[in-house]
């Protein structure tokens, strides 16, 4: 049974067409002209409890706008949006205190507090009996290792460590989805596995519904166990990583060998092959293919699947031709 129901969601965004040049400005003054712009056409989907699910997609496919409508900021103008059997409205205190929302380019935290401050006061809103606030906050700090930095001023942490501590005050409500618009934006590499272990022992010990937003493929194949690719406005892909690459990717890895002074193929069967210099790359063949190769010359052999990114550039290239 679904969480999250999304069920033939449609929006569309009235845009003002500006006049160029003084007499396009008077004449826009008195007589505006106005043409809608369809962001989301039919969009459905369903998301099971506890399952990982990230959203791609280019700039303008209408993530943003997905996501507002997700969490109530605007309504649907046709369709219908679902959590547990509820409908996303900012007034709705049954609805908010199901989801944390955490995005990446804005912050919930007061700079010139210390987590803290931010975290009670999270508490007085949400009004978090003090035994279950304790032993939520103790056990996400000490999951994080932030119990040195939890009474700094925000903006004395780095970006790694106030993005962590973003996530956990979007958490303390314990909320059953949560939302994550571009969590690893700036992060090195350490930060960002830390935050990946620490969203899936989330997911794993309290069953909460993820919803990743993210340009990074990382953040991708660390988190999520299903994508939604949105193009143009429509779901163009609904699947698993796997699927996506199989889908998506060269049905056969591309396999480049290097010479030492020359090309090291002796012959092949059944093969495409394209040489340069003393490197050939063999691109299609099949289990029937024979490459043979002249050891004493061969310097180094690759074999180049195709990557998450690669998989998704592909789909965004072939679309915006």
């Amino acid at each position: 049974m679904s969480y999250i129901d999304v069920n033939h969601i449609s929006y569309s965004y009235k845009v003002f067409k500006k006049k160029t040049g003084f007499k396009g400005m008077v004449v826009d003054f008195f007589n505006r002209k106005y043409t809608y712009k369809n962001v989301l056409k039919d969009i459905s989907f369903h998301v099971k409890k506890g399952e990982k699910v990230g959203l791609l997609g280019p700039n303008g496919a209408g993530k943003s706008t997905l996501i507002k409508l997700m969490t109530g900021i605007i309504s649907p103008q046709d369709g219908e949006i679902l959590f547990d059997g509820i409908i996303p409205n900012t007034n709705n205190y049954d609805f908010l205190n199901k989801i944390g929302v955490v995005m990446g380019q804005k912050s919930q935290l007061n700079p010139n507090l210390s987590a803290m401050d931010t975290f009670n006061l999270i508490r007085d809103i949400y009004k978090i009996r003090k035994e279950d606030y304790r032993e939520r906050l103790h056990s996400y700090l000490t999951m994080f290792e932030l119990n040195d930095v939890k009474n700094y001023p925000v903006r004395k942490l780095s970006l790694g460590e106030r993005t962590k501590l973003e996530i956990i005050a979007s958490l303390l409500h314990s909320p059953e989805v949560l939302i994550l618009d571009e969590p690893t934006l700036g992060m090195d590499i350490v930060s960002q596995n830390s935050l990946y272990d620490f969203i899936n022992q989330i997911n794993e010990r309290l069953n909460v519904t993820i919803f990743i937003i993210s340009h990074q493929m990382r953040d991708i194949e660390n988190i999520t166990d299903r994508i939604l690719i949105l193009l143009n406005g429509s779901i163009a892909f609904d699947g698993d990583t796997d699927e996506l690459l199989t889908n998506v990717s060269e049905k056969t890895p591309v396999i480049t060998v290097m010479g030492k002074n020359s090309n090291p193929i002796i012959s092949l069967n059944d093969a495409d092959v394209s040489v340069n210099d003393n490197d050939a790359k063999i691109s299609k063949y099949n289990l029937d293919s024979t490459i043979t190769l002249k050891l004493s010359e061969l310097s180094s052999l690759t074999i180049e699947d195709s990557s998450l990114e690669e998989s998704l550039y592909k789909i965004f290239k072939e679309e915006k031709s």
